[in-house]
């Protein structure tokens, strides 16, 4: 069934009771993403560093918008007095109880290269987007807790010598081919589903469908590997634990994830130049200056610098040295380069100690404040262990043991009757909290998986 704007309000009751039903959600926003906008070189960059990359996206989110109410919004329709509007507003605010009640529901939401995806939820339906990375993630563990991007995924050991390209397209398709078997999909009568023959590709709903789809066929294959083989891995399984709360981060070299649980990698990079040249130059040109060191790798920071990937570390200190006494070009290590960087936003954070307390009054949204003392609870009492960027040894013996099958508790209307998602009293942010405590206890394994069996299965790789 197709539930849409004409439909919503009166079909609600059974996207809740779908929301109950269900193992886990696939979502899909159908963002153009970050090669939209005014200029795809201002936004990508092959060594931006995470913090980078959050900040560019975050900037990019003026130009991505998805339907949401906030009280500015309706004040100023209320006025206008326009009657479809304002029922357009009205449906707007049905649909963000929809992403209250999956947040709520603790389940396992599955994307693929969704960190768009899940920086505009979070925007639109909960708070503004915090200043820095840290304090976004913290606000996205504490919204959803158990988050999986097919695309790492599918990136990764042991899908990563079998699955040649990772659009989500091709993805499907491979994922229908051996050694995968992909799932029989059997919809209810009156709910017709996606025919994938068809392909309907970048319509939201198909893609978060094919999304579920290729996250089936995957968590099933991880079965093969156990002893004595499971045809089934449900989104509760210990098997796929590795890959929660690590989104995809594209075009960046080496760096494949954005760790949401901890620090994020930092690859040395000593084999990395930072060149500023003139305004003039071209990729050819840089090619000449570096054609005496072999293969290079160029990524344009902007019009007037790039980064120069060098093959050997130890052509670095040389090429360096040529620029020493150039006119039109400089060369500098990566690390002097961060090094300055560093030093230049330390100048610009010395206020006045007053000022300090200013911006901290500000950074700390009063309408956000139930929201972090979720997480602070959070933290402390989470869905799964932190993750580290070591090794998981898995024992398949233990797999999977004494998970429950789901969820206890309905989910009230009480809980869903916000209308402003950041407008939330601190009484309803206690209960969330108590919520989430209640959740964790039915979650939690009777049995664990040991840590030190030499069985391992499957790893998230600190490099690539």
């Amino acid at each position: 069934m197709e539930i849409i704007r004409s439909n919503f309000k009166s079909n609600l009751h059974k996207v809740y009771q779908a929301i109950e039903e269900a193992d886990f959600f696939a979502i899909d926003g159908e963002f153009s993403g970050i090669s939209d906008g005014p200029s795809v070189s201002a936004l990508t960059n092959g060594f931006d560093t995470p913090e980078e990359r959050y900040q560019k996206l975050k900037k990019k989110e003026r130009y991505i918008v998805i339907s949401k109410v906030d009280e500015e919004e309706r004040k100023r329709r209320e006025q206008e007095k326009h009657a479809k509007e304002q029922e357009e507003l009205n449906d707007a605010v049905g649909f963000s109880r929809v992403i209250h009640a999956i947040a709520n529901s603790g389940k396992l939401v599955i994307g693929h290269n969704m960190l768009l995806d899940v920086m505009h939820t979070v925007h639109q339906f909960y708070c503004p987007l915090p200043a820095d990375l840290s304090e976004f993630k913290e606000m996205t563990t504490c919204v959803f807790p158990r988050l999986l991007d097919t695309k790492l995924m599918a990136s990764t050991q042991p899908f990563k010598d079998i699955i040649n390209n990772t659009s989500l397209a091709e993805l499907e398709k491979r994922l229908k081919e051996t050694p995968f078997s992909p799932p029989k999909v059997e919809s209810a009568e009156g709910f017709p589903s996606y025919d994938t023959a068809s392909e309907q590709l970048h319509e939201a709903g198909y893609d978060a469908y094919i999304t579920g789809l290729c996250f089936i066929s995957m968590a099933n294959y991880l079965g093969s590997f156990l002893s004595p083989p499971k045809i089934h891995v449900s989104a509760r399984s210990k098997l796929i634990e590795p890959f929660f709360n690590k989104l995809f981060l594209m075009r960046v070299m080496d760096i494949p994830y954005l760790n949401l649980e901890g620090p994020d990698l930092q690859p040395k990079r000593d084999h990395v130049l930072h060149v500023t040249f003139p305004k003039e130059w071209k990729t050819s040109d840089l090619y000449q200056l570096f054609s005496a060191f072999g293969n290079i790798q160029i990524s344009w920071i902007d019009d007037t610098s790039a980064f120069v990937s060098l093959s050997q570390p130890e052509q670095v200190k040389i090429a360096v040295n040529t620029s020493k006494y150039a006119e039109s070009y400089r060369i500098q290590t990566y690390a002097e380069y961060m090094g300055k960087k560093q030093e230049e936003k330390q100048i610009k954070r010395k206020w006045t100690e007053d000022g300090w307390k200013e911006a901290d009054s500000k950074r700390l949204n009063p309408q956000c404040i139930p929201y972090a003392l979720q997480n602070h609870y959070y933290r402390n009492n989470s869905f799964t262990a932190p993750s580290t960027v070591g090794k998981r040894n898995l024992s398949p013996s233990q797999e999977e043991a004494g998970l429950e099958d789901g969820v206890s508790g309905e989910i009230s209307d009480a809980e869903l009757e916000q209308t402003d998602s950041c407008a939330e009293p601190l009484s309803e942010g206690r209960k969330k909290a108590k919520k989430l405590k209640r959740m964790k206890k039915e979650l939690s394994p009777a049995g664990s998986i040991s840590m030190n069996s030499p069985a391992t299965l499957f790893e998230v790789p600190d490099t690539w």
